[in-house]
């Protein structure tokens, strides 16, 4: 592992990500407020066009509602049953997913429309179900818990679901590939997970990112795991991936600081940021996305930090996603344990 950013380091790295698209840093922060009522809101996920999902809470918890900020509209509560709800992926057409809570308060996978329009993704035979990932194809994965265990699952665009085996959905590619666990051992699934199964590793290991071509990221015990392709790339005791991009990089942290790897045999590590400091998310235009300190900031391609800006009376911000076009949402937190969803553009 380098200790330091080399010249040769920066060159080679910014040559790579300068063949892929650029994406403008995010310059302001916005607050995306919560529903009335409420106090406590986060960001689950953003889409390329700049619609955030997430949920909004009341400060005791009893409260909670799937909801969607639209670029230029103020928050919006999403339908559900009367019972509670919970948003956990947007695609680029404004569909969201995840789950509403039934009169049982039993979960149950649900799929709303880019108008807040709710459908209930039904899975025969499940006790209970939540919706994980959708992509543009409207393909829909999860997991349902079916005689007390769980199973994967995927929905068609029409909501029909198919139960793929014993184990977890937890993301889809642009090409419907399935990525989760087959039973408790880390897999992904073609053709919507209908088709061929591979194993990344041994069961109990840990998927903690993926790219579009399925190349994950995750840890195998205390051991950083990269599996590009079919291959199984170590990155050491006390290495933490959290994702990977489309062009060869992950980032995460060693031990307690913020670290940017080739994903090649053997990995190249360089160090972003002095510990404690976290890379969450990276982009194929070069951003990291993390903290540093108690504080949310970006990294380019040649590791240059720089503070996203802070709301008036917080305390700490983080970052929860990181879209291609640039575009961050993340939590800032403030006195008393109160919380809000942001937006960095």
């Amino acid at each position: 592992m380098k200790n330091e950013l080399s010249m040769v380091s920066v060159v080679a790295v910014a040559a790579t990500f300068l063949t892929t698209p650029s994406a403008q840093a995010a310059v302001a922060v916005e607050d995306l407020g919560t529903l009335p009522g409420h106090q406590l809101s986060i960001a689950t996920d953003i889409n390329e066009f700049g619609t955030v999902t997430g949920v909004s809470m009341s400060s005791d918890g009893r409260s909670a509602n799937a909801v969607r900020w639209d670029r230029y509209s103020p928050v919006s509560k999403l339908d559900d049953l009367g019972f509670g709800s919970w948003a956990t992926a947007v695609n680029g057409a404004s569909n969201v997913i995840g789950y509403v809570a039934d009169s049982t308060n039993r979960a149950r996978a649900a799929r709303w429309d880019d108008r807040g329009r709710l459908t209930v993704l039904t899975v025969p035979g499940a006790d209970s179900s939540v919706a994980w990932d959708i992509n543009d194809n409207r393909t829909v994965v999860g997991d349902a818990t079916i005689n007390g265990v769980s199973h994967a699952v995927v929905w068609d665009r029409d909501g029909v679901a198919f139960v793929v085996g014993e184990g977890r959905a937890s993301h889809v590619t642009s090409d419907d590939t399935v990525i989760g666990y087959s039973g408790t051992a880390p897999a992904r699934w073609t053709n919507a997970g209908q088709g061929s199964l591979y194993v990344y590793d041994n069961a109990g290991a840990q998927l903690h990112g993926h790219n579009q071509a399925a190349d994950a990221v995750g840890r195998v015990g205390d051991e950083g795991v990269l599996w590009p392709g079919r291959r199984r790339v170590s990155l050491g005791v006390g290495a933490f991936p959290r994702d990977i991009s489309d062009n060869g990089f992950a980032v995460g942290t060693s031990g307690a600081r913020a670290v940017r790897w080739t994903v090649t045999e053997p990995p190249t590590a360089v160090p972003l940021a002095p510990s404690p400091s976290v890379a969450a998310a990276i982009n194929n235009a070069g951003v990291v996305a993390g903290t540093a300190g108690s504080w949310a900031v970006t990294w380019d391609a040649a590791g240059v930090q720089t503070a996203l800006p802070v709301l008036a009376g917080s305390t700490s911000s983080v970052v929860t996603g990181l879209a291609e076009s640039g575009q961050i949402i993340g939590r800032a937190g403030f006195a008393g344990g109160v919380y809000r969803a942001v937006v960095w553009r």
